[in-house]
């Protein structure tokens, strides 16, 4: 639950307590590092990581997040077991402090300093790590100069939140229009219903799926088509890695609902008309909201290429 910190009436500065008092002045200017370790902590999920970077000591991270909670007078991280997670407030503040951030590095530019390197954080669904990746980093590394990049695997669903929560700054994902809508750009590719070419089942008994224990667009994509045709079904597989659903439909279990550039050997499209017809899926590349995409341009353009490619060839 958020709460609200009361900004602390003393006016010295941070003593080496680390209680996070803060004077007048300060409330109205946040220092530079305690934005950069707040940023770090959401960056790398962990305050233990945070203080590593920094070659700081984990109390000392924890004192610079304690004092910028009492500036902003809100809480910004509530820690779990799962690691952290932003509280409203928090989302913003990251968003605000990105920008503060990248500011900050062009003016130490200008007086001929080296600031700390950008970072560019891209996004790309577990699907296509195996068939894209290394064509990601090859295309796009030449377009960011001389920024870091770092790129994370996840679920279409987990990276449009880390776009919006500011944790990434461009990512590919498949989604519905509504959640694609703002994307910088978007294209559409049909589903199909993958198969092992030896795969046998009897027309009247349920259809076989090969699903996600999350559900995903194509999962969901899949079972709306069967329930439309009033078509039965049974999930006889699920796994969070695409590796395992793979393995299960090539091992004859059922069907994978796949980009039908996405089907892999010895996989096969299953033939119209055994099965409901599949709507095309949309997808796009979608970015941070301050993002400057002007100066990432070049970078979008290599990103789309790569992606796209497949799809325009066939």
């Amino acid at each position: 639950m958020r709460r609200t910190r009361p900004r602390d009436s003393a006016t010295g500065s941070e003593g080496d307590d680390g209680n996070g008092s803060v004077s007048p002045t300060d409330r109205a200017n946040i220092p530079t590092d305690l934005l950069r370790t707040f940023v770090a902590i959401c960056e790398l999920g962990s305050f233990t990581k945070a203080a590593h970077l920094f070659g700081l000591t984990q109390p000392a991270v924890s004192a610079h997040m304690r004092r910028l909670e009492t500036i902003v007078g809100s809480d910004l991280i509530e820690k779990n077991t799962a690691g952290v997670k932003l509280t409203n407030c928090g989302g913003e503040v990251l968003r605000q402090a990105r920008r503060i951030l990248s500011i900050n590095d062009q003016i130490v530019s200008c007086g001929g300093q080296q600031p700390n390197l950008q970072v560019i954080r891209l996004g790309i669904p577990n699907l296509f790590a195996q068939s894209k990746l290394k064509q990601i980093v090859d295309e796009c590394r030449g377009k960011i100069g001389k920024s870091r990049l770092q790129i994370r695997c996840e679920n279409s669903g987990n990276l449009l939140s880390s776009v919006r929560s500011g944790y990434l700054d461009l990512a590919f994902a498949m989604g519905s229009e509504e959640q694609l809508k703002h994307a910088r750009r978007s294209w559409s590719e049909d589903l199909v219903w993958a198969r092992a070419p030896d795969f046998a089942w009897e027309p009247n008994d349920p259809v076989p799926l090969i699903s996600s224990p999350n559900v995903l667009l194509p999962d969901r994509t899949a079972m709306d088509a069967l329930d439309q045709a009033g078509r039965r079904y049974d999930i006889v597989f699920t796994a969070f890695d695409m590796m395992a659903r793979r393995a299960a439909a090539a091992s004859g279990l059922g069907y994978l609902v796949l980009l039908r550039s996405m089907v892999p050997p010895p996989l096969v499209a299953e033939a119209p008309g055994v099965l409901p017809a599949l709507p095309s899926a949309t997808m796009g590349i979608v970015a941070r909201e301050d993002l400057d995409t002007t100066g990432l341009a070049p970078l979008i353009d290599a990103f789309e290429a790569v992606l796209t490619a497949p799809a325009r060839a066939s």
